[in-house]
């Protein structure tokens, strides 16, 4: 039972939750059946235990004590619990969407032919938006609401002249075009990562007809189709600056969560282009990041994910804001969402010490992480082994670090991406340390090979050692 389905969903519920069903639950117009109430109140009972009991068996016995064992029975009470447990999670879902249950309630009232409750339901849903967000969603349910508008204005005069058609028109227009590029973001953020091809539509002439309506002052659309061209036209950073200038501007018109993708959205853009070269969008990125920590947009919970700290103090380091980042590093230390949070504070205290060339107190940090059980620290941490014994030319201590890191990369289950990513940094390192400082022409040969792999971590550090 602990894999049955009403108890996956059951477990999900948060304590609110479970008070609100359980009323649900004693209302008649929804379950009539008392054994239902009762298998509930086992489960929550159970719940609360360390080892549960959710067998059948326990179940029959608590509900039909003294009775012989029908395991139908206790199937059919199962059923019956998950079919209102469903009942309840669209009522609940239905409930916390206050511009859904007004939407419907205008709806009501046309099919009812009352026009003086609908055209106060109307007012009271049109307040609720104009106050509300202008995301994506805010231009579905303006929609929709014109929609409704002109079927009241039809069902009473029938073909009227005097409608709201070219409103209804341009929020549908509106409505489509915010989808189809956000809908073209998330694809194009989604290809470029697992190297895939996706069929982006008529997102041309959408791009067209937002330019020709002149469309760019409405934050959902705007955001996206910046979005959208810093994707697909990386060498021009126009578009990638009017993103965070998009992001600065708007946004506490979108809700957090949808916030929180378009800021991960100019993160991965900037982060591609900084891959492949583009050394111009390090401070730009820098600040998207910093405002979205201030704003805390890119945290959870009062948490910071391990990928955003790095990011972070990598970016900051480039620009050699020391006493930032150290500040920074110890302020989210105990932030940091991860069970080796302590490996990667190490670890990014030791990339701080490294960039002030203090060698002796990075190498006695990167030794606390060296066996951590974070597989990506465990790599970078070889990674900046691998540059600390280079810049000091300790040959042996290079040569072991280069040995265990091929062992490391074979027995490791890594994403097929970073596993490319890590060979690359490795046989780039190999080729550097083999090559003959004096010949330039060898040097150039390999500089122009390590400006053009990708993907490579910390490509910037083999041109400067090449320099």
């Amino acid at each position: 039972m602990h894999k049955n389905k009403l108890i996956r969903v059951f477990n999900s519920l948060s304590g609110n939750e479970l008070r609100l069903f359980k009323r649900l639950l004693e209302s008649k117009m929804y379950n009539q059946n008392p054994e239902v109430l009762a298998l509930f109140n086992h489960l929550r009972f159970q719940a609360t235990k360390d080892n549960p009991n959710f067998s059948k068996e326990q179940i029959h016995e608590k509900l039909f004590a003294g009775t012989p064992y029908n395991e139908k029975h206790v199937r059919d009470i199962i059923s019956y619990l998950f079919k209102a447990l469903e009942k309840f999670l669209s009522l609940h879902e239905y409930q916390i969407d206050p511009e859904r249950e007004l939407l419907n309630l205008c709806r009501a009232y046309r099919k009812r032919s009352l026009p003086k409750l609908f055209e106060s339901s109307v007012k009271k849903a049109k307040q609720l938006i104009e106050n509300g967000k202008r995301d994506v969603e805010y231009h579905e349910f303006s929609y929709q609401l014109q929609w409704e508008k002109y079927q009241a204005t039809f069902t009473k005069k029938g073909r009227a002249k005097s409608n709201n058609l070219q409103q209804v028109s341009d929020s549908l227009d509106i409505n489509y075009f915010a989808n189809r590029l956000k809908q073209c973001c998330v694809m194009l953020s989604h290809q470029s990562v697992f190297n895939i091809s996706y069929d982006m539509g008529p997102v041309d002439s959408v791009i067209k007809e937002v330019e020709r309506k002149e469309l760019l002052h409405i934050p959902a659309i705007s955001i996206y189709y910046f979005g959208y061209l810093a994707q697909t036209n990386t060498e021009n950073l126009q578009y990638f600056k009017a993103l965070q200038k998009s992001l600065n501007t708007s946004a506490e018109l979108f809700e957090i969560d949808e916030m929180k993708d378009i800021y991960l959205l100019a993160i991965n853009i900037g982060i591609k282009n900084l891959n492949q070269g583009n050394l111009e969008f390090i401070s730009d990125l820098l600040e998207i990041y910093k405002s979205g920590v201030e704003n805390r947009i890119l945290l959870t919970n009062n948490q910071i994910s391990p990928f955003s700290y790095k990011n972070i103090i990598a970016l900051a380091l480039r620009v050699k804001q020391f006493d930032w980042v150290e500040k920074f590093i110890n302020d989210f230390r105990n932030s940091i969402e991860s069970s080796n949070s302590e490996a990667i504070y190490s670890y990014n205290f030791a990339k701080l010490k490294y960039e002030k060339k203090e060698y002796k107190e990075a190498l006695y940090l990167l030794l606390q992480t060296s066996s951590t059980g974070d597989l990506y620290v465990s790599l970078d941490t070889k990674i900046l082994l691998s540059r600390i014994y280079y810049e000091q030319n300790d040959l042996d201590a290079l040569e072991n670090v280069v040995e265990s890191f091929k062992i490391f990369i074979r027995r490791s289950k890594i994403i097929s991406y970073h596993k490319i990513s890590y060979c690359n940094f490795l046989n780039s390192l190999i080729k550097l340390i083999a090559l003959n400082q004096y010949d330039k022409a060898k040097k150039i040969k390999l500089c122009k090979e390590i400006e053009q792999l990708q993907p490579l971590p910390d490509k910037y550090w083999f041109l400067e050692q090449l320099s």
